[in-house]
């Protein structure tokens, strides 16, 4: 009991004593802030509204005495105890907090929009639950970003998010882009030839690939996807942008013979087919041009089950043919469809090769 009571007094004493010690280091810290042009930290009061949920005494002590990175660096160890007992909500709060706590504390940004678009959504059944982490987890790093606007790291991050969980192209090409403004790592510039490609824009996805052999001639991915791009796509890139439809699509369909499960391919086709049904003039012709789309936009679909792009585009698809079909009964024909591709290409020991894929950011 005297122990115990020792020992609270002992790290009241240290409070206390911190407040006492605080002013002259908060001046010494704004003056900092200033010089550097950092925005102001988070109001305390701000901080509580949030109730976070790992605030202790000396934490909340040290906010008020001025300890703001001492108090966060804390409540960062203390996430591990929260994520090892699986309480991914907490978790959520303390590392929310955090960002509140200390704005430039770059891997509080990245984790938290991480455990939102990975961990969260995965949590739950609710479709638009599982929305709205989505889009928590995109304005945690465009707040991020605005605290730390001259560093690659939370554009790469955003970037990515957009290009492997929202299947939104040409954002992940903006926020790669924005990212080669500051010193960065070599695969920025290869993720963003990734964005372009699948979008697609081959003739920006080839000029990336391109600027990435005159950086590093050894970039084996480059390599690949130059030759690929230009031995089976780039041709009819052209054409389709010239108008020549018919030429373009003959030129895919050749490729697509030899490598039917080509993504790159597959999206390509079905994007000459939309162009080409907005330039008809023809109703009756558009319409068929549109179905020629959604076949392929489901093929994708059906080969690739992770591309949710597909996925919506067959519904809008859908949607504008007067079809009806729901995601839910999307979902089940095509993981139908995918069991019953499966045991015929075993029946017949037929494997389509793959394209390249990207990785994720570091990898």
């Amino acid at each position: 009991m005297k122990r115990s009571l020792r020992n609270k007094l002992l790290v009241w004493l240290l409070i206390i004593g911190g407040l006492l010690l605080s002013n002259p280091l908060q001046e010494a810290i704004t003056r900092e802030r200033q010089l550097r042009r950092y925005n102001e930290p988070t109001p305390i009061a701000k901080i509580l509204e949030f109730e976070p949920v790992a605030i202790t005494g000396v934490i909340a002590g040290m906010m008020l005495g001025g300890f703001r990175g001492t108090a966060a660096n804390l409540m960062w160890m203390k996430l591990d105890e929260y994520w090892h007992s699986e309480k991914w909500h907490d978790c959520l709060y303390i590392m929310r907090t955090v960002t509140l706590l200390d704005p430039h504390f770059i891997e509080a940004w990245k984790t938290t929009s991480w455990h939102l678009m990975y961990n969260m959504t995965v949590e739950t059944q609710d479709e638009s639950e599982k929305q709205k982490y989505l889009q928590e987890g995109i304005d945690v790093l465009k707040e991020g970003i605005s605290w730390n606007p001259e560093q690659y790291d939370l554009y790469v991050e955003l970037g990515w998010d957009y290009f492997d969980k929202m299947d939104d192209y040409d954002q992940a090409a903006r926020w790669f882009g924005y990212a080669l403004q500051f010193e960065h790592p070599d695969y920025v510039e290869r993720l963003l030839a990734h964005g372009y490609e699948r979008l697609p824009d081959i003739e920006k996805a080839l000029d990336w690939y391109d600027y990435c052999l005159k950086r590093y001639p050894f970039d084996n991915t480059a390599i690949g996807a130059t030759v690929t791009i230009r031995e089976r796509y780039l041709e009819a890139w052209r054409l389709l942008q010239a108008g020549s439809y018919q030429q373009a699509r003959d030129l895919i369909l050749d490729h697509l013979a030899t490598d039917p499960t080509g993504s790159i391919g597959i999206r390509l086709l079905a994007t000459i087919y939309e162009r080409e049904a907005r330039a008809t003039r023809d109703p009756a012709a558009a319409r068929r041009l549109k179905g020629q789309a959604l076949r392929e936009w489901e093929n994708l679909a059906r080969t690739y089950a992770l591309d949710s792009y597909a996925r919506r585009k067959v519904l809008a698809l859908k949607q504008e043919l007067g079809l009806k079909e729901t995601p839910e009964e999307l979902e089940r024909r095509l993981a139908q469809e995918r069991r019953q591709s499966m045991i015929e290409r075993e029946k017949t020991g037929l494997y389509g090769a793959h394209e390249h894929q990207p990785t994720a950011p570091g990898q």
